[in-house]
């Protein structure tokens, strides 16, 4: 069996697709004491077993309980249920595209397409990258890296030279530093305005912008995981097919204003080296490590 470690999983998107493929929504109608499972699925019965198995656990959690007030516990126990529901139906899905021949090769896909795809990743979370290079707190981190201290007046002149040699560079180096900063924090600004606090990432042959409330990370995580060498998997459909680029801009002549926040989108990700020619832009349902 291979387990699933999800970055992201849209619920809405999954069980709207779910409840066509099955002719019923999962509907996750569970007691609130976790011990009843004949009314959690209509129409089908591929997830029978695997529902009885997760009442039976959420039963026996609640059942550990020796304090507190059953609402508290009640919760717990439903979230946990559902949750589990959740990650479940995702395999579920995933079976239904193949058993109806939906599922495409992720490089001939086309717009529609249901896909998935194993590859190496980048996450960019722009909201939290403006937020840590915000001067007012940079700054005092910059400020704790001591200038080089000033010969007395009985220095000699080759200690004064090698001062003003050390003062020169550090002082390069700090407004380097500062300027540096300011422009990843400009640059985060404008994207997240664009992406209006969502999650972007990139993997290869394709970017998916993520909804942050379907992310199961915190900020720091999400930071954290660009540091694993682990293949993430993208399930999700494919929305569109972005045929070139244009990292040097273009003519604003006549554009169509629908399309102007996408071409803004293009612009700034294909300078930054985000976005390519011929990328596919994915709607996500779960993005995950999978291990066996």
């Amino acid at each position: 069996m291979n387990t699933k470690d999800y970055i992201y999983l849209d619920e809405d998107l999954l069980n709207s697709f779910l409840a066509q493929f099955e002719k019923g929504l999962l509907t996750k109608e569970v007691s609130e004491h976790g011990t009843e499972s004949s009314d959690s699925l209509n129409n089908s019965s591929k997830i029978t077993t695997g529902l009885d198995g997760i009442f039976g656990i959420g039963a026996k959690l609640q059942g550990e309980f020796t304090e507190g007030d059953n609402s508290m516990e009640n919760e717990f126990t439903k979230n946990m249920v559902e949750n589990v529901l959740s990650d479940y139906a995702v395999d579920l899905l995933i079976q239904d595209c193949k058993d109806n021949n939906v599922l495409h090769d992720f490089s001939s896909a086309s717009e529609g397409d249901f896909v998935t795809c194993t590859s190496e990743f980048q996450i960019f979370d722009f909201e939290y990258l403006k937020s840590i290079t915000d001067m007012v707190y940079l700054k005092p981190v910059l400020d704790a890296a001591a200038p080089p201290k000033k010969p007395g007046p009985q220095a000699s002149s080759r200690e004064r030279a090698e001062f003003h040699t050390e003062f020169f560079e550090y002082t390069k180096d700090y407004q380097g530093s500062m300027n540096t900063f300011k422009l990843i924090h400009d640059f985060s600004a404008f994207i997240d305005r664009l992406l209006m606090g969502s999650i972007l990432i990139k993997f290869n042959g394709g970017i998916t912008i993520c909804k942050r409330g379907k992310i199961r990370l915190n900020k720091p995580q999400i930071s954290f995981e660009n540091e694993s060498t682990r293949m993430v998997k993208v399930f999700g459909v494919v929305s569109s097919l972005k045929k070139e680029t244009h990292p040097n801009g273009f003519k604003l002549n006549g554009i169509e204003l629908d399309k102007a926040s996408s071409i803004l989108f293009d612009i700034t990700l294909s300078r930054l080296d985000i976005l390519h020619g011929n990328d596919k832009i994915i709607k996500p349902i779960a993005i995950y490590f999978e291990a066996d």
